[in-house]
């Protein structure tokens, strides 16, 4: 093959671009609404799908609200006695207010300890959960032991109903036995089924778990809230049964008063307990110094007898105030030595055995401090209290620890600063009397010693009796309160049972369920819409095929088999819009232009013989080329011959005069597909096409070529080489747009000008409602006889 075999391409006069169709660049505002449109459109020509996995999880939604129980709350609210600051004050003078129940760490504390809980589980069985709720009756009468084993139990009844096989879910534990007897004593049950619930072939399934794990299960949903002042404390506990909840809280509510009054009777129990054994120590000491005082006596009166020194008549003290001062700071002195001396030696065995309260309490400088006083009888009710929560509770609780950190700060800091700060200013006092007496020396040498002695004496016996008849006074109050003490805790308004759930979930879950399927049918309509690889917008075209827009022709709908009129004008006004960019995008000269397009079923055949009857319409000469020498059927749409045509002219079996045939339309000529042959590709590839177009130019002012879609072979790329020009038809939805883009890829090393896309079968709305050039109202119609005699009115 030669250069001159090779097809020389029509050049035409080219000029720029005068006309482009496509709609202006977005602005960066508008960005994220084109974003948002898209998706809608995306949802609506996906919308059956959209609709159906709306209607599939809207319908699963209503389902699973059918499934989900409505939930009951059961309320029930208690009362507490909470003293005023008055009546504290007063509490803390005397033990009768210690009546009241002093778990200051809280009520709700107490409440959700397992001594509370763990009863209401085993009265109510919340340890035991049936699989099926049919196995209630074989389960009636289940309880258990002290200590049980937990796990997922199933028995099962032999075929004739005369043995049984307890197994877990392991199958560790497998036990048997005759029907009628205790079944699982040694995993702690106490149950016995009710005679004639375990039938043949009976199978029951049910789950066991430690009362204490169950305790704290009731706990987490227990809720618990209480007033500003600490007044009222509500319970709520909800479920799906009714019945069960309100019964569940009354249990829990009364469980709750019975142990704080318990409590309260206790703690006051070890207070009398702890001030009868310090009375009880306070008269043994008085006895002992009372007996002491009638010995020294006794020796007094031998000694004045021996001729000893005189003592003061009666044993008293002279009526000299001077004599009568003198030996009361010498007494004094003596006791501050004594007191601090016993001070001392209470501290130093204080951290082996602990902090002597009782010794304490009866030495006499103690008893005149108010702050060590006051510490020791907090010390005292501190230890009451701990002994009273012990009772109940182990060491690991948390009331008990506080409580314990309490008794440990007083025993190991509070007191014993108190105490060495008292000694400190006792040493500081005795160091001053010792002066006083030291400078009264002389006159002290004429006090008799058995007068001193004899005071010492009588003041510790004047002590001591202080010391009974004060804790005889708080023995006698503390054993009033533990008799009279009224529950600081009642149950003012008990669980009604509930008509009407209070929470009812069913209208959220239907409607988070349509929602949700809404959401999940848009995303899947955008995911789809985004790997579709078919041409759907004009961003599609403008962006990635970098093809302007040359017009859009509409959907052309249907009904009942005939056009609809209105679908009919859309088509023929974007018809001769489109007419007009061509026109102007080719340039000057005759318009020689190839319609095709990437794939078959785009409606390139259409578009060509409608654009060259808009041609021909304007009065231009048009020829419209049949080049689908494969496929082509535009002589059908014209009614014409296809033979003799395009292949007949080019294989030289036909002159120009012979193949071309005149249509209805006066300045349209057709020029058909010709004999279908293997030869015709080689032909559309020859040199002779372009000398028959050249020779079919000048006779014509529009020449248009219908060829075969790109990606049929090269007949499509050949004819545009011919003609020079391309102008290419995607149909939206059909098209394939990669198909397109590697066609497009290849033009750039052939001499062809793709003037532009044409979007065929667009459905007018959403992004394509610009491209329409049908208005109504605007339509062109003939004009009736007798209108040219007519006098031009203004409007009405």
């Amino acid at each position: 093959m030669t250069t001159g075999d090779l097809p020389v391409p029509f050049e035409p006069v080219r000029t720029e671009v005068v006309a482009r169709y496509p709609p202006p660049p977005l602005r960066p505002d508008s960005e994220p609404l084109a974003e948002w449109r898209r998706y809608l459109m995306a949802a609506r020509r996906y919308r059956w799908m959209v609709l159906g996995v709306t209607l599939f999880g809207t319908a699963a939604g209503v389902g699973l609200s059918l499934l989900l129980p409505p939930t009951y709350l059961a309320r029930a609210t208690v009362w507490i006695q909470v003293p005023s600051a008055r009546a504290r004050d007063i509490r803390d003078r005397g033990p009768i207010w210690q009546g009241q129940l002093p778990i200051t760490s809280g009520w709700m504390d107490l409440l959700q300890t397992n001594v509370v809980l763990e009863d209401v589980v085993r009265r109510h069985r919340l340890y035991l959960t049936p699989r099926q709720p049919g196995d209630t009756d074989a389960l009636a009468t289940f309880g258990i032991k002290p200590h049980v084993r937990p796990a997922l139990y199933r028995l099962v009844v032999d075929s004739i109903g005369k043995t049984f096989t307890l197994s877990d879910k392991k199958h560790l534990v497998q036990l048997h036995g005759t029907v009628g007897d205790s079944i699982g004593a040694e995993l702690g049950f106490a149950w016995v089924p009710p005679s004639g619930t375990l039938t043949p072939g009976r199978l029951v399934d049910f789950t066991v778990v430690a009362p204490y794990e169950a305790a704290k299960l009731l706990a987490k949903r227990l809720k618990t809230s209480a007033d500003a002042d600490g007044n009222f404390l509500r319970l709520e506990l909800g479920g799906s049964d009714p019945a069960e909840v309100t019964a569940i809280v009354n249990l829990v509510a009364e469980r709750f008063v019975a142990i704080a009054a318990d409590l309260k009777k206790e703690n006051l129990q070890q207070l009398t307990g702890i001030l009868s054994g310090q009375l009880e120590r306070a008269r043994d000491k008085l006895q002992s110094a009372e007996a002491g005082l009638k010995r020294f006596r006794v020796g007094a009166v031998t000694q004045y007898a021996d001729g000893a020194a005189p003592v003061t008549p009666n044993m008293e003290f002279p009526r000299d105030p001077a004599f009568a001062g003198l030996l009361g700071m010498k007494v004094n002195r003596e006791e501050l030595r004594r007191d601090r001396d016993a001070i001392g030696r209470i501290l130093a065995q204080r951290p082996d055995s602990g902090l002597a309260v009782d010794a304490l309490a009866t030495i006499g400088a103690v008893q005149k401090s108010t702050e060590l006083s006051q510490a020791l009888h907090d010390l005292t009710v501190k230890q009451a209290e701990l002994r009273a929560l012990r009772t109940r509770y182990a060491d690991a609780n948390p009331a008990v620890r506080r409580v314990a950190a309490e008794v440990a700060e007083l025993e190991r800091r509070a007191i014993p600063g108190l105490a060495t700060s008292l000694t400190r200013e006792m040493a500081f006092r005795e160091a001053e009397l010792a002066q006083r007496v030291d400078s009264a020396a002389t006159d002290l040498r004429r006090i008799p010693p058995l007068a001193v002695e004899e005071t010492r004496l009588e003041r510790e016996v004047t002590r001591g009796e202080q010391a009974v008849a004060s804790l005889q006074t708080l023995y006698e109050e503390a054993r009033l309160a533990e008799v009279s003490a009224i529950p600081d805790v009642r149950l003012v308004d008990p669980a009604v049972q509930p008509e009407e759930p209070a929470e009812n979930w069913r209208p959220l879950l239907i409607a988070l369920a349509f929602l949700a399927s809404l959401g999940a049918g848009v995303t899947g309509a955008a995911v789809l819409d985004h790997t579709d690889g078919r041409v759907h917008y004009p961003q599609q075209v403008t962006g990635a095929m970098g093809l302007p827009i040359l017009g859009a022709v509409p959907h052309l709908a249907r009904n009942g088999g005939t056009r609809k009129p209105d679908g009919v004008m859309q088509v023929v006004e974007a018809v001769r819009g489109i007419r007009l960019n061509v026109q102007h995008a080719h340039g000057t000269g005759p318009v020689v232009v190839t319609v095709t397009s990437a794939g078959r079923s785009d409606g390139k055949s259409f578009l060509a013989s409608n654009l060259a009857l808009a041609f021909a319409d304007a009065g231009s000469r048009t020829l419209l080329v049949d080049g689908d020498i494969r496929c082509g059927r535009l002589h059908r749409v014209l009614k014409l011959a296809r033979k003799p045509g395009l292949t007949d002219l080019l294989a030289g079996d036909a002159t120009p005069e012979q193949v071309l045939q005149g249509t209805a339309y006066r300045t349209l000529t057709l020029l058909a597909a010709g004999t279908r042959t293997h030869a015709g590709p080689a032909l559309i590839g020859s040199a002779a096409l372009p000398r028959a177009l050249a020779a079919l130019r000048p006779g014509y002012d529009v020449i248009i070529v219908d060829s075969s879609p790109l990606a049929a072979g090269a007949d499509a790329f050949a004819l545009a080489t011919a003609t020079g020009s391309m102008l290419l038809v995607l149909r939206t939805g059909v098209s394939d747009r990669e198909l397109a883009q590697a066609k497009l890829e290849v033009l750039q090393y052939l001499p062809i000008r793709v003037l532009g896309a044409v979007l065929n079968d667009v459905r007018l709305g959403g992004v394509y409602r610009y491209y329409s050039y049908y208005l109504e109202g605007y339509e062109a119609t003939d004009e009736p006889a007798g209108a040219e005699g007519e006098v031009l009115r203004g409007p009405e």
